[in-house]
């Protein structure tokens, strides 16, 4: 008998794709929720695959996926993996996607200033022109700070500096109401991880949480952090002090901060809603340990604010 997953990557197969021999590697792993399943489609005996099979258990997030790559495709941009087709397998939704060119690279490479600013770059541009069809097309309601708060008690378990939270997600959501900051869709996880280099081309992957968020910076954020991981500084305590990952940091915001309109120092104070939302997403996703280690950074950001990122004050 043929695998239900077989069975579905026949179906969404292009048409050249029976002219060659195929194999599969399965990556029970690469997908952070239960029973989901991802699978690198070898065309005949290259060493690189020609396309991915993503299978979500989770109907919505595969729709999502499916909705934002279709669009994008529409338009012509290349930021992103080209979606083949979507059908069901079993239980599972799945996508197939044209696999992207390119590889992972060093946190030097990432931390380059031309890259760096690249990268702040395209993502203000797919959030300008994709805005007001996000907007149209996805919910762009923020959760309450209450909601936020609860949230994050439930990642880290314990009640800490409660009143000086709120104040701090306030004072950031102000910020950007008195700035009149557009709500622009956020990719969700702009780490490292599902970043690609293509010979001067950047390629972001797993669009499954794009339009999550619509409050500006988030990306840029997410991205500072993930470096601050790559070199060893779990904790982000490099965006406190001065180094190559708070001058990389500061290079993401200023790109993106004057692409979208904003002030860089917009950016330094939306940080802690930016991580907010992060742990919110997280939490809702049953990533317990990643929203643990981004509640530990935001109890060190409340209990030292002004040490952060001080380059972008003023």
């Amino acid at each position: 008998m043929t695998p239900s997953w077989l069975a579905t990557l026949q179906r969404l197969l292009p048409k050249e794709s029976g002219e060659h021999a195929f194999r599969a590697m399965a990556l029970g792993r690469a997908l952070c929720e239960p029973r989901n399943v991802m699978f690198f489609i070898f065309a005949d005996g290259d060493a690189e695959p020609s396309w991915i099979l993503r299978c979500h258990h989770d109907g919505s997030i595969a729709a999502r996926e499916a909705l934002v790559l279709g669009e994008m495709q529409r338009r012509g941009y290349r930021l992103q993996p080209d979606i083949l087709g979507s059908d069901v397998c079993e239980d599972r939704h799945a996508l197939l996607l044209r696999f992207c060119k390119g590889g992972p690279r060093s946190v030097d490479l990432w931390r380059r200033p031309d890259v760096v600013k690249q990268l702040a770059s395209d993502l203000a541009e797919i959030q300008l022109v994709l805005a007001p069809w996000a907007q149209s097309a996805l919910d762009v309601r923020p959760p309450p700070v209450a909601e936020l708060c609860g949230a994050i008690q439930q990642a880290r378990g314990v009640v800490a500096l409660e009143t000086t939270l709120v104040a701090a997600l306030q004072r950031a959501r102000d910020c950007l109401a008195g700035a009149r900051a557009l709500a622009l869709p956020q990719h969700g996880d702009c780490s490292t991880s599902n970043l690609l280099w293509d010979n001067g081309a950047i390629r972001l992957l797993d669009w499954e949480h794009f339009g999550s968020v619509f409050e500006p910076f988030l990306d840029v954020w997410t991205f500072a952090l993930s470096l601050c991981e790559d070199s060893g500084d779990a904790q982000a305590a490099s965006l406190f002090a001065v180094g190559a990952n708070a001058t990389a940091a500061e290079c993401a915001v200023r790109g993106y901060a004057s692409r979208v309109g904003l002030s860089a120092g917009i950016g330094r104070q939306v940080f802690p809603l930016a991580l907010a939302r992060f742990i919110h997403l997280n939490v809702t996703l049953g990533r317990n340990e990643l929203s643990r280690r981004m509640c530990r950074i935001l109890d060190a950001y409340l209990a030292n604010s002004s040490n952060f990122m001080r380059a972008l004050e003023g």
